[in-house]
């Protein structure tokens, strides 16, 4: 079970990263030719530009998106791993309560102004508020959730189909990290 937190943790911090990427190309402040800027206070008139970008983009709104996302993945793995246990559902329904409690999509955006203002120069921030209020901006805006949804789903297949045939090649070299057949029963303890 903890192997499963650990996972939606990563999962979780990676969709945060991948969502939270710019879907076009930006000049990203070289640090060669300027220190990095301490995490200070970001200037107001580029922090009003920032946060009308996240709220263009929809970006403001991930962090809500992120947690249903992440907690469907985590209650799937759970019930996944323990079909025929009738706690998992209560579980999990236990865990998505916590858990948002104590995570703050607010906070997010929050902690998210200075990493757009320490990588996007004003002029970056300028240029995609102009990408996303253009057609072209509000179609890509458009086709972004499925093309984000589609890509991750992907992805996820892909990293799980590698990561059985993965564990199938160390099954006999690592018999003790590695369940066998007779560890996957419903019935043994050691899930």
């Amino acid at each position: 079970m903890r192997a499963l937190v650990v996972t939606v943790g990563l999962l979780a911090g990676g969709l945060i990263l991948f969502a939270h990427s710019p879907s076009t190309r930006v000049r990203a402040q070289e640090k060669s030719a300027a220190p990095a800027k301490p995490a200070g206070k970001v200037d107001p008139e580029k922090e009003a530009q920032i946060r009308e970008l996240m709220d263009v983009t929809g970006a403001k709104d991930l962090g809500q998106q992120l947690i249903r996302a992440g907690l469907e993945q985590f209650r799937s793995s759970v019930e996944e791993s323990q079909p025929n246990n009738p706690r998992a559902k209560q579980f999990m329904d236990a865990f998505a309560a916590k858990f948002q409690k104590h995570f703050d999509p607010t906070s997010l955006n929050e902690q998210m102004i200075p990493i757009y203002d320490r990588y996007l120069s004003t002029e970056d921030v300028k240029g995609l508020l102009d990408y996303y209020r253009s057609p072209l901006g509000q179609r890509m805006l458009k086709a972004l959730p499925e093309l984000s949804r589609e890509s991750q789903a992907t992805g996820f297949a892909l990293g799980q189909k590698a990561a059985q045939e993965t564990m199938e090649e160390l099954k006999a070299e690592f018999p003790e990290f590695v369940p066998g057949d007779d560890d996957k029963h419903p019935g043994n303890s050691s899930q």
